[in-house]
């Protein structure tokens, strides 16, 4: 069986090379043709790459990606003209254009399903978990949200956020937009701090911004503590959480590739799953200080290859649903 995934980034990405590398060792230790083509961060960029292998390679068995706004319809319409199965990867389409798309398998039948998780509880869980890292009184604690773009899936990340800090009494002075990108994270904190200079907490949608706003802090010599977090659990945002430069991680989300494979291989092995599911849900995780020695799996390469990955299809573990998925350690657990 041939699989096909479309990153959505560039290949010196770090999140998205490791969703990569862990779909490749999972493909290898399934025994499936694995190919990975890159979006460039563009949804223009996106389609004509797609397009372009398309036109031009062997039409693979099944395809992995992620729907980018404004572009989803046009993706979706060259894979059913293929017939090609697929899934996809996070819930990044909203208002008219979902409309459009449908959920899986409503308007495109080879729509297999989707591989998510909620945005929202994980915006609201990073507030939660750097507000606590704080250990201040709830009226001394002072926010800045930094975002990603304008869309669905940095929207619901903020919105997360915003819903915890407004349930808590909490004040935010200012959210800003920085484009996922670790520059404008800086320049943006350094001017937010000087309007707000009694800024405590910084909350960011991404650990590479979370890396710029704690850049900008050291720059200007900040003395005072001010806790930060984002979202991936990049190695060098977990080393800054080891150095107490940064407070907060939340991810787990890097797997989502493998258990895209993963379904892809039981459904093309005869399981039914797929045919009576539109979805896999998964929660993710904080990793603090606190928790994270029990982390440090993920960030040795080498180990990944001591995780058995038969063992969680359900083909060959005999399991009717992907219960692992909403449990992280006991994928470290199955570490050999």
């Amino acid at each position: 069986m041939s699989v096909v995934m479309v990153n959505p980034s560039v290949k010196d990405d770090p999140f998205w090379r490791k969703v990569e590398q862990l779909t490749q060792e999972a493909a290898t230790q399934l025994g499936v043709h694995f190919e990975v083509i890159y979006g460039e961060g563009n949804r223009f960029a996106q389609l004509d790459v797609l397009k372009r292998y398309l036109e031009y390679r062997a039409t693979p068995d099944y395809l992995i990606l992620i729907n980018y706004p404004g572009g989803a319809e046009q993706s979706l319409s060259m894979l059913s003209k293929y017939n090609i199965k697929f899934v996809t990867l996070e819930q990044t389409i909203s208002g008219a254009e979902r409309t459009a798309i449908g959920h899986a398998g409503e308007h495109f039948k080879n729509w297999l399903g989707e591989i998510y998780h909620d945005n929202f509880k994980a915006g609201y869980l990073l507030a939660k978990t750097l507000t606590q890292t704080l250990q201040q009184p709830k009226e001394l604690v002072k926010p800045i949200l930094i975002n990603g773009h304008y869309g669905s899936e940095s929207d619901a990340r903020s919105d997360g956020a915003k819903a915890y800090f407004k349930e808590q009494g909490i004040d935010v002075a200012q959210t800003v937009f920085a484009a996922w990108s670790k520059d404008q994270a800086m320049e943006k904190t350094e001017k937010l701090m000087k309007r707000y200079p009694d800024t405590n907490l910084i909350w960011c949608a991404s650990d590479l911004m979370a890396l710029g706003s704690e850049t900008a802090l050291r720059q200007s010599a900040t003395t005072s503590h001010v806790a930060i977090g984002g979202f991936d659990w990049l190695d060098d945002a977990l080393a800054f959480i080891e150095k107490d430069k940064l407070s907060a991680s939340v991810g787990g989300h890097f797997m989502m590739g493998v258990w895209a494979l993963i379904s892809l291989y039981d459904y093309h092995h005869g399981n039914p799953y797929w045919a009576t599911h539109q979805k896999m849900e998964f929660d993710l995780e904080a990793i603090t200080k606190d928790n994270i020695a029990q982390f440090s799996a993920i960030r040795q390469s080498k180990e990944w290859e001591k995780i058995d990955f038969r063992a969680l299809t359900l083909t060959h573990s005999g399991q009717k649903d992907y219960q692992v998925i909403h449990r992280f350690d006991e994928l470290l657990h199955s570490l050999k």
